[in-house]
């Protein structure tokens, strides 16, 4: 390995990152990914920038550890994003700016923070002449945000040589701390991401003139169709990493349901929303279309539904989605991904808690399950343990879940500090 280079402070890599446009769909990461690994290469590292599609750049490479025996790590992150309209924002999201204690711009949050972080602890360690115990894998990858084939799942399909030994990963969502009115805070570490299945509805009608009395039009049917759907109750599937978060929230053991969902509902901030998608089935209406004038009666109406289960559950995901329908109604399944569980209970999660607890001495860490999917389910299929792990330190006022596809998406300067800081003490560990 050459002689190390100095890195740039976190926030000044994090800022570099969001200023190179990388919106997905139509997305070209190549220019994001040659810089990253410009960075890798000043460490004394040697990268591959590999692409499934010209412009389409990911950036692996393996720091060798001082102890062949351990078993590797892979820690990945994502370089795409998805769009955002300049004209809702008070700054321009790929302006990059540093202001008022943040890091603003598309990507702050998802999860280009996280890629800064990673680069600052790295250039940090190798810097100081600290060697990794284990090998690690640093993986930052394109396409995540319309699925992953381009970017995981590429690397995963074409190149598992590049992950060889690595028997855990970690990478978005978790590490954070749900906000606690006092005493040590509490980190979220990610161990499950829900299954996602996309579908579409139809309904069938008869077109006709908008003047007349309609035959059958499908437009009111298949709102009907949709207020049934995403009305419906849901039932409770709390999976045990939840009841472990609920329990850790209210300082005493809980086991109900209902009693999960109060505590996750009532004690978690602004991280209900999430916790509480986490504890069963959700169905969203997140398109929807019909005809093409508005004196026409259309023959059929379509609606798309983003459906995520938690691990366990599909079946009954799919039965509630495809039942009861009527004779004019055609159910099709768009896209789906498969959920993933990992132990909250073994050496890997103990790491990852020890980290925290070394930079944050006393905190308390509780695994949950994440109510979206991420690139972790392309590193399973290789047989890995995959954690949601961006540590944060994150301030009270600070509304983390809602930057998420946000405007004005933004990143406390002092949580990538602290971010970068607990990654640092996990390359030695």
């Amino acid at each position: 390995m050459a002689e190390p280079a100095t890195l740039p402070p976190v926030e000044e890599i994090c800022s570099d990152l969001i200023r190179f446009d990388t919106s997905n769909p139509g997305a070209n990461e190549r220019k994001a990914a040659e810089y990253v690994a410009a960075l890798l290469s000043g460490m004394g590292l040697d990268p591959r920038v590999i692409e499934a599609e010209p412009g389409r750049g990911n950036v692996v490479a393996r720091v060798p550890g001082t102890d062949p025996s351990a078993p590797a790590l892979l820690i990945q992150g994502h370089l795409d994003t998805v769009p955002a309209d300049p004209a809702a924002w008070s700054r321009h999201p790929h302006s990059g700016d540093i202001a008022d204690g943040h890091v603003w711009g598309r990507g702050a949050v998802d999860m280009k923070n996280a890629v800064a972080m990673t680069l600052s602890a790295f250039g940090t360690a190798l810097a100081g002449g600290r060697r990794p115990r284990r090998d690690i894998v640093l993986a930052f990858l394109a396409d995540e945000e319309t699925g992953g084939r381009l970017g995981a799942g590429h690397l995963v399909s074409e190149h598992p040589d590049l992950f060889e030994g690595c028997a855990a990963a970690i990478g978005e969502v978790g590490g954070f701390n749900v906000p606690a009115p006092s005493g040590p805070p509490l980190f979220a570490v990610s161990v499950a991401d829900k299954g996602l299945r996309w579908y579409e509805v139809t309904e069938k009608g008869v077109a006709g003139h908008g003047s007349m009395l309609p035959r059958d039009n499908p437009i009111p049917r298949l709102a009907e169709t949709a207020l049934r759907l995403v009305s419906a109750a849901q039932p409770y599937t709390v999976a045990e990493p939840m009841r472990v978060l609920a329990s850790r929230l209210a300082g005493r053991p809980v086991t109900e349901d209902d009693d999960v969902a109060d505590v996750l509902a009532t004690r978690s901030g602004p991280f209900a929303r999430m916790f509480g998608a986490g504890i069963r089935s959700t169905v969203n209406v997140t398109r929807i279309g019909a005809g093409h004038k508005e004196n026409v009666i259309p023959g059929e109406a379509w609606a798309r539904f983003d459906c995520r289960f938690v691990p366990g559950h599909e079946e009954a995901l799919h039965e509630r989605v495809t039942s009861g329908l009527g004779e004019g109604t055609e159910v099709s399944l768009l896209r789906r991904s498969p959920p993933v569980l990992s132990d909250h209970e073994g050496e890997w999660f103990g790491l990852l808690a020890e980290a925290l607890r070394q930079v944050r001495p006393g905190c308390a860490v509780a695994p949950f399950v994440f109510s979206g999917g991420t690139d972790n389910k392309w590193f399973r299929t290789l047989g890995m343990q995959t954690y949601g792990f961006t540590p944060m330190l994150l301030p009270a006022d600070y509304d983390y879940p809602a930057m998420f596809h946000g405007v004005d998406e933004r990143c406390p300067v002092e949580a990538l500090r602290f971010g970068a800081e607990v990654l640092e003490r996990l390359i030695s560990l």
